[in-house]
């Protein structure tokens, strides 16, 4: 959370592995089925639109198998975040989402 708290893309992509898939429901900028690497920076590119402050907190966190940890696996993050816009509008979601973990990156979220 921290990476996504403070923008830090390129360190946050580095998680990804090479044919990542993002599905993003909605009908938002960001929404969709955005696969590949190149495609997941492009998701990142926007979803860090600089209009928009954004602070995010886990609140719980499950993973499937704790004796796989950082090789194959399967987390959950129960979150809140909170975003404000360039009018001062401020947003606030509570959800939870779920990352594959394959050799260590992520595969799916």
């Amino acid at each position: 959370m921290d990476d996504l708290n403070n923008r830090r893309k390129d360190k946050i992509i580095a998680n990804y592995a090479d044919d990542a898939v993002i599905i993003y429901p909605g009908k938002m900028p960001v929404s969709g089925t955005h696969k590949g690497k190149a495609a997941v920076k492009k998701f990142f590119d926007r979803y860090f639109d600089p209009s928009v402050e954004e602070h995010c907190v886990a609140s719980e966190t499950y993973i499937r198998n704790t004796f796989a940890l950082g090789l194959t696996n399967t987390i959950a993050i129960r979150f809140h975040t909170r975003r404000t816009n360039k009018a001062g509008k401020t947003l606030e979601n509570t959800g939870i989402t779920a990352l594959k973990i394959r050799g260590g990156r992520v595969v799916e979220l």
